[in-house]
């Protein structure tokens, strides 16, 4: 274990009830993390159990927990430590009854089932023709958006406030969250989780990029607990803006916590470390603070390249060079990287593409695949029954007799339809042990209905051959309910890894090639025209600081021809901001 340094321990052994770590890139913020809950477990003779950790991905709870092991033994078991959607759903499979859902049955719908049953209540509602909506679909994103990431419910005015309402009702119904409603569970629970948990401490990992609501849940936490906040972060490296998070509460309510800041750099050498300062520094909104490297210099540490297509990029990497040691190429987003994916798959040249199976868990035929196992959990989900309907063999007529039988009986769907005499009833749901295998029941999805994707099926045996191999369907679709990019990575990731700077984010590399350093890509032609730079000036900051030894800017031809038409992409001004 490496020794804290004078900031490190100035933060760990702080007796604050409110601090702030400003952790700078690369300068331990993990390492104080651990060391803050292994001093007040072993100095301070705090109980695991009084601790509560968030961390803002599962990769990183996975590290952390795993590196609290080794520092402080088994123990660390007993600390609450997950993502807040992951503590959230442990939370309401514990104590669901009290917001009105049954416990350790509850099914989170993906941001495709969300849209699918939204839809669905809209077409009965008469606000959707099965073509368009009659409600503006901005104004319903606008008030859904602001639910999930405020916590704030429409107005009687709101012309959205009807659908919302059926929308939530249909989700009780159906023992079912949606996965930004999981945050909105575990709020309403906080005064029972005040009654029979003792949590005296809570930490927050990667603080600044936090929405509103989580913001909310995290000062009413420390109120119903009576419980001292400890969280850790970098408004410099704030890049999730675009879906709520709120990194101007920090330098508004910097007043309210005893700040500590930690701005030496043990990461990358120093003239990365000076390419980054540089450019961050033309910020306005931040909470000032200067990376120190720490490490000596190298040559060439951080090169420009211009009139660098992907194509380049691809010979670049052909070198033997490039095979020797892990290397990230980043780019602003999937377009640039599927082009790269692509020729160096025709090069033959050995990659891993972080995001490829995202695609795959948000489509059609996957979620599918997935309401036949979470009907085996939760008999009551309607919505899951609806996506099965058609695959085995409910006539439209049938489907409706179904729904009135279910209405007079109080029952759902799906359990009214098992009990009946139908012939199309599978095996694997009339209450055999072995559905509870995951395998077992996967392959005899596949068996009787061969048609459904066997990607899915695929993905699933990928998942469970990483484990013991005696998982259930619960442990599964647990895991699956927040589910997020950076699973896809294996530990250790070796070789050449594509990834978009966003899921990037935490992690560190000794060679990083950022594609794509062009006007209009980073920054984008939104933020230019919005003028929001900050926030493209924090991702750009975000993809330089993940280099430990050598960054290398590419920059797109500036000129381009397409349809006979001239296209003009100058070369980025962050590479000037950063003096480089």
């Amino acid at each position: 274990m490496n020794p804290l340094d004078p900031q490190q321990t100035a933060a760990v052994k702080t007796d604050s009830r409110r601090a702030l770590v400003l952790a700078g890139a690369g300068s331990g913020k993990t390492h104080v993390l651990i060391e803050r809950i292994a001093y007040l477990t072993e100095e301070c003779k705090v109980s695991p159990y009084e601790c509560m950790a968030f961390t803002f991905t599962r990769k990183a709870s996975g590290e952390i927990r795993n590196r609290l092991v080794d520092r402080i033994g088994n123990k660390a078991h007993r600390c609450a430590l997950g993502t807040m959607h992951a503590l959230a759903l442990s939370m309401i499979n514990r104590f669901g009854e009290v917001i009105g859902l049954k416990s350790k049955a509850v099914t989170v719908y993906s941001d495709w089932e969300e849209s699918f049953l939204l839809k669905d209540v809209a077409l009965e509602m008469g606000l959707h023709s099965g073509k368009s909506w009659k409600i503006p679909k901005r104004d319903i994103d606008t008030v859904f958006n602001a639910y999930y990431q405020r916590g704030i419910e429409p107005t009687e005015e709101s012309p959205v406030k009807d659908l919302f309402r059926a929308f939530i009702q249909r989700c009780r119904e159906n023992n079912s969250l949606t996965y930004g409603g999981l945050l909105i569970g575990l709020r309403l629970l906080i005064p029972t989780l005040a009654k029979y948990l003792h949590v005296k401490h809570i930490l927050v990992d990667e603080v600044q990029d936090i929405d509103r609501l989580q913001w909310a849940i995290i000062l009413e936490m420390e109120k119903a607990f009576n419980a001292s906040l400890f969280v850790v972060g970098d408004v410099d490296q704030s890049i999730y803006q675009w879906r709520g998070a709120a990194p101007k509460y920090l330098v508004d309510h910097q007043n309210e916590f005893d700040i500590f800041r930690l701005e030496f750099n043990y990461r990358s050498v120093p003239e990365i470390v000076s390419a980054a300062n540089n450019l961050i520094e033309h910020n306005q909104d931040r909470i000032t603070k200067t990376m120190k490297a720490t490490r000596g210099g190298g040559v060439e540490s951080v090169i420009v390249r211009k009139d660098c297509d992907s194509a380049f990029i691809v010979d670049l990497l052909s070198d033997p060079w490039a095979r020797s040691e892990p290397v990230a190429i980043l780019a602003r987003n999937h377009y640039l990287l599927e082009k790269i994916d692509r020729l160096m798959e025709e090069a033959n040249i050995p990659h891993a593409y972080i995001g490829r199976n995202s695609a795959l868990t948000n489509s059609e035929s996957f979620r599918r695949f997935h309401a036949f196992l979470k009907l085996i959990v939760n008999p009551y989900d309607n919505f899951s029954f609806l996506l099965i309907k058609d695959i085995v063999g409910i006539t439209r007529e049938e489907y409706g007799r179904i729904r009135v039988q279910a209405a007079e009986a109080g029952n759902s769907h799906f359990l009214v339809w098992l009990d009946t005499d139908h012939t199309g009833a599978p095996a694997l749901f009339v209450g055999d042990e072995v559905v509870w295998n995951l395998n077992d029941t996967c392959e005899g999805i596949m068996d009787r209905y061969p048609s459904l994707s066997p990607e899915s099926a695929a993905f699933i045996n990928s998942w469970d051959a990483d484990r013991t191999g005696n998982e259930t369907i619960v442990d599964y679709l647990t895991w699956l309910a927040t589910y997020e990019v950076h699973d896809e990575m294996k530990e250790d990731q070796a070789g050449i890894t594509l990834m978009t700077i966003h899921t990037a984010k935490g992690l560190e590399w000794p060679v990083v090639i950022v594609a794509g350093c062009n006007e209009g890509i980073i920054p984008s032609k939104q933020a230019i025209g919005a003028v929001d730079l900050e926030s493209e000036r924090r991702l750009m900051y975000v993809a330089m600081t993940r280099a430990k030894d050598q960054l290398i800017l590419t920059v797109r031809p500036e000129t381009s021809e397409s349809n006979g038409r001239i296209y003009q992409s100058p070369v980025s001004r962050f590479i000037a901001e950063s003096s480089l």
